[in-house]
């Protein structure tokens, strides 16, 4: 049983100004078509287009005629390029905006890690470029999300529901709903890191890890539709009454079934029907077209919601441990 408690007016913190929160949803809205624009350069291999970093062939800003006009492999990895520095430009004014008009240190810092999380990120992808090194290419890919996830954080925290904090509930399976959000977090970007070494295997890499790598992703996909399946119907029945979490859960629930159905399309995109399908279910055929229009932006669009999957999670996670406690909490 739940019971909401209003708290006193005069203890909650002030709100403050709403210019920390619009930039950090600005922030957030600008970093996903940034890992987007990642997806496509990774997916059409155009990492390597551009040899030299930070400038694009000597261009800090590289000719427009030359740029917008044809869709290529130049395209692509400067329109990554450009948009990163956008992200990295907001960034710095979300700093700025929060160290002026938010009190709270651990906001603060948070913006912190969140514009030093954005320049690694540019840094990573710019020695990768420069070192041809395919590691960083998959370190690079794992953190994208990490740093999605501060931002949408940061779009939480700085929201005037989670500053007045007028609305806890106490439940007595509070930390059963907060351990199983956090652990979908949790299994959302190990599920990240495998993409992420699946998309840039290793030149000399042994057939038996591609393996390895994707029965771990199913298996972990297994296990997170049991825990997403079971989270999202004990909100919904037993916290309906809270709509910032029940609203939370049905998008996190709404993404990762779309992320499963992208999921079987990717596969069947780049490796065609398994044969236990075609044998025991339906005889189908599916003819595989290297950077074929299907194949790119099924990979793309699966490694793209994928990373939504996890600041959905994220965002669950967050606000149950902001707006839940426990017998002993």
């Amino acid at each position: 049983m739940s019971t909401q408690v209003t708290l006193d007016k005069s203890n909650t913190e002030l709100i403050g100004s709403p210019w920390p929160h619009r930039w950090a949803w600005l922030l957030a809205c600008c970093v996903f078509p940034l890992i987007w624009i990642g997806g496509l350069v990774t997916t059409y291999e155009a990492g390597m287009s551009v040899p030299d970093w930070p400038t694009t062939y000597g261009h800090w800003f590289y000719p427009l005629q030359s740029w917008l006009w044809k869709f290529n492999d130049l395209f692509l990895e400067h329109s990554h390029r450009t948009v990163g520095q956008i992200v990295g430009i907001i960034a710095i004014i979300l700093l700025i905006s929060v160290w002026r008009r938010d009190q709270r240190n651990s906001v603060r810092w948070l913006a912190v890690a969140i514009l030093a999380g954005i320049i690694l990120q540019g840094v990573l992808g710019g020695l990768r470029v420069v070192m041809d090194e395919r590691l960083l290419a998959r370190i690079h890919g794992c953190t994208a999300s990490l740093v999605f996830g501060l931002c949408t954080t940061m779009s939480a925290v700085t929201s005037k529901t989670w500053r007045r904090g007028d609305n806890i509930f106490y439940y007595h399976s509070a930390r059963i709903v907060q351990l199983s959000a956090l652990s979908v977090s949790f299994g959302l970007y190990a599920e990240i890191v495998l993409g992420a070494q699946l998309r840039h295997p290793l030149p000399d890499a042994s057939p038996y890890w591609f393996i390895l790598f994707v029965w771990c992703k199913v298996i972990i996909a297994g296990l997170l539709t049991a825990v997403i399946l079971y989270l999202l119907i004990h909100i919904l029945h037993k916290l309906r009454e809270m709509t910032v979490l029940v609203r939370r859960a049905k998008i996190l629930g709404a993404l990762f079934l779309l992320q499963l159905l992208l999921a079987g399309c990717t596969w069947v995109t780049n490796f065609g029907w398994p044969k236990w399908f075609t044998s025991n279910v339906m005889a189908l055929h599916y003819t595989v077209i290297e950077a074929g229009r299907m194949q790119v932006w099924m990979t793309t669009a699966h490694a793209a919601v994928g990373a939504l999957c996890f600041v959905a999670a994220l965002s669950v996670t967050l606000w149950s441990f902001r707006l839940l406690r426990g017998p002993q909490q």
